[in-house]
């Protein structure tokens, strides 16, 4: 009777460990992640392996910003046909921060906290960015993705957005 315990108790220690595990695996992937605009020239693959002319993401916001100051954009990622979305900001230089809570820093980019769900064919996504301290050019990059929300890559897309000139003035 003893033995059966202690194996019960193995099982269970391993099943409960299995459980925590996989749910790290699933919970990350809904998170977001970084590293995939045209910053980095890599695309959002884990969801296909090719952008689609379907998915249109576009970065809204002044084009012309004084040096150490910041201003509000707008990320928006447009489709008629899917549930939910979520994007990955990157900045040439400068520094981008989350306006809500729908979008959070993760090393120097921004990603979704969770999916977003489309209302009237589009999802958006308003961030802050902050010039840095010399004038040129800068550049907002965005890679927005969607999700039917089934698990699996069918029904899924992705495309950047045009990258964004800012221009710095003193």
């Amino acid at each position: 009777m003893m033995l059966i315990t202690i194996h019960r108790r193995k099982y269970l220690s391993v099943g409960v460990l299995l459980c925590c595990l996989f749910s790290v695996v699933i919970y990350a992937k809904e998170e977001g992640v970084v590293g995939r605009t045209l910053k980095n020239r890599k695309g959002c693959t884990c969801h296909n392996e090719v952008p689609s002319a379907d998915v249109l993401v576009s970065i809204s916001g002044p084009d012309t910003l004084h040096v150490d100051r910041s201003a509000l954009y707008t990320a928006t990622i447009s489709n008629l046909s899917t549930k939910a979305a979520g994007n990955n900001l990157a900045a040439s230089n400068g520094a981008l921060f989350p306006v809500s809570g729908d979008l959070k820093k993760l090393k120097s980019e921004l990603t979704y906290t969770s999916p977003k769900y489309f209302s009237s064919g589009k999802v958006t996504f308003q961030f802050s960015y902050s010039a840095p301290k010399t004038a040129g050019e800068q550049y907002l990059f965005a890679s927005g993705n969607i999700a039917d929300m089934n698990g699996k890559k069918t029904g899924d897309s992705w495309n950047h957005a045009l990258t964004k000139k800012i221009t710095i003035v003193n």
